[in-house]
C-alpha cells in the first residue's frame, strides 16, 4: 500500500510551507480576521490637515502616469522619477535632474529605484550592480559597488546610517543568509539568516523569492520577505521579529516557491502587493494586501494603466491599516465610488492612502492629474463631507490650472 508514503509527503510538506515561528510573544497583524469585515476609514479621523502641491511640469521633468509612483519628501526637496531622477523644492518648483542615462560614473540605466541616507542630505539610485550617490543638489558624490553573494546581486537596499546598508537576496531555496549588511567600500560586514527553505524546480525566479522594499519609521528599519509571516526589525545593530501578520491557512505554500506553473496560482492566498508594500509611522502601519480569491473583495473603480493602454480592476488588493498602540487592525472597504483609499471628508478630494513616511508625522500620497480631472467635478464634491472648506477652496484652485498630462500633485497630510 502506498498510503502512509503519500501520507508522509503530506505531512513533511506542510511542514516545509510553514516558517518557523520565533520564539516570543510578538503582536498580531491579524488578517484573516478581518475578511469581509471591510470598514472604510476617514481622513479626519487620521490627519488634522492636507497640503496640495502640484509639481512643476516641463519636457525636461515629465513624470510617469504610474500606479505606484516611488516618492522622497526629505528637508524640504521631494525626490521622483521621470526618465531620470528628478529634484522639486518643497512648491513643487522643478530644480534640476539628478545623474543621467548610461553605465559611467554618475550614471545609470534606470532611476527606477532610489532611497535617502538617514543622517545627510544624500540620494542614492540602486542600478543593477552599483549604488550610485548624489546630494541633495545634484552633485555626484561616488558610486558603491554592490556586493555578490553566490553570484547573487544584493537587492531592496536601504541606509541604516553611519555609511552602513542592508539589503537582500533572491531565497533559491537553500540560501543560508538572506539580509546582509555592508559598508561604503561594498564589503559585507554580517549576514542574517535565511527562514524559509524549499526545493526550487529550474532557474526561474519570482516574485515570492524577493522581499519587500524596506520601510523606516523613525530610527527603527522593516524588512519582511513576501512570503513569511514575520515582520523584522533592525535596531541596535540587530535584525529580530517585531510583528506577525496572521494569514491562518492562507499563506503562500512551498509549491509556489518551488514550481514555477504553482507561482501563478497566487490568487488562492494572501500576499503582498507589489509596489506599494508597508508605508510605516510612529502610531500606524499602512499597508496593501492581495486577498485569496475565495473572500469577496470590495468593488473597486477600474483604473486606467498605460503598461497595456487598457482598463483595469484591482479588486483582491485592499488596503489596510494596523494601529500599533491599540493592537488593532482593519481592511478599508471602498468609497461610494468604489476609490480605494482612506475616505477624504478634509478637502474633499480623492482618497489618501500613504507612499512614504517623511518623518515629523508627515506622510506622503501622489493625486494622478488625469484621474483628479476625471473624478473631482462639482457633482463629485456634492456628495462629499467636507470639513475643511479652506483646502477645499486651494483643491478647487489647483484644478482650475491643472491639466490631464500635468504632472502628479503631492498630497502632505499631518497625522494627529
Amino acid at each position: 500500500m502506498r498510503i502512509l508514503p503519500i501520507l508522509m509527503a503530506i505531512v513533511i510538506n506542510l511542514i516545509a510551507c510553514a516558517e518557523e515561528k520565533p520564539e516570543g510573544d510578538y503582536p498580531v497583524i491579524d488578517l484573516i480576521g478581518h475578511i469581509e469585515k471591510y470598514q472604510r476609514a476617514y481622513c479626519s479621523d487620521y490627519f488634522s490637515s492636507i497640503e496640495l502641491i502640484p509639481l512643476e511640469t516641463r519636457d525636461e521633468c515629465l513624470l510617469p502616469n504610474a500606479p505606484f509612483p516611488r516618492i522622497i519628501l526629505k528637508d524640504d526637496y521631494i525626490f521622483m522619477r521621470g526618465e531620470h531622477l528628478n529634484a522639486f523644492d518643497i512648491s513643487g518648483k522643478f530644480l534640476y535632474k539628478i545623474g543621467r542615462i548610461g553605465q559611467g560614473p554618475g550614471e545609470y540605466l534606470s532611476a527606477n529605484i532610489f532611497f535617502s541616507s538617514t543622517d545627510k542630505q544624500a540620494i542614492y539610485v540602486d542600478d543593477v550592480a552599483k549604488i550610485s550617490e548624489y546630494d541633495f543638489k545634484g552633485n555626484y558624490i561616488r558610486s558603491i559597488q554592490k556586493p555578490k553573494i553566490n553570484n547573487k546581486i544584493i537587492i531592496q537596499i536601504s541606509s541604516v546610517g553611519g555609511d552602513m546598508f542592508i539589503g537582500s537576496i533572491h531565497n533559491d531555496g537553500e540560501t543560508k543568509y538572506k539580509y546582509f549588511l555592508f559598508n561604503g567600500d561594498g564589503k559585507i560586514v554580517e549576514c542574517f539568516p535565511n527562514h524559509v527553505f524549499f526545493k526550487k524546480e529550474g532557474e526561474w525566479v519570482g516574485t515570492y523569492h524577493r522581499s519587500l522594499t524596506p520601510f523606516r519609521v523613525e530610527d527603527k528599519l522593516y524588512l519582511k520577505d513576501y512570503v513569511n509571516d514575520t515582520l523584522y526589525v533592525y535596531e541596535n545593530s540587530k535584525l529580530k521579529p517585531a510583528y506577525i501578520f496572521e494569514v491562518g491557512k492562507y499563506s503562500i505554500p512551498i509549491e509556489c516557491l518551488e514550481k514555477f506553473e504553482m507561482s501563478r496560482r497566487r490568487s488562492r492566498h494572501f500576499a503582498f502587493n507589489t509596489g506599494l508594500d508597508i508605508v510605516g509611522t510612529p502610531k500606524f502601519f499602512f499597508y496593501n494586501t492581495l486577498v485569496p480569491d475565495i473572500f469577496p473583495c470590495p468593488k473597486t473603480k477600474p483604473r486606467y494603466n498605460h503598461l497595456v493602454n487598457e482598463y483595469r480592476s484591482t479588486n483582491r488588493s485592499v488596503y489596510g491599516i494596523y494601529d500599533i498602540e491599540k493592537n488593532t487592525n482593519m481592511l478599508l472597504d471602498t468609497d461610494q465610488h468604489h476609490q480605494k483609499g482612506i475616505v477624504n471628508d478634509l478637502n474633499g478630494g480623492l482618497p489618501v492612502f500613504p507612499r512614504y513616511y517623511a518623518g515629523d508625522n508627515l506622510v506622503v500620497d501622489v493625486w494622478n492629474a488625469e484621474e483628479m480631472k476625471e473624478m473631482l467635478t462639482e457633482e463629485y464634491f456634492e456628495k462629499q463631507t467636507i470639513k475643511d472648506q479652506e483646502g477645499h477652496q486651494k483643491l478647487k484652485k489647483i484644478l482650475a490650472n491643472l491639466k490631464e498630462d500635468d504632472n502628479p500633485v503631492v498630497v502632505v497630510a499631518r497625522l494627529k
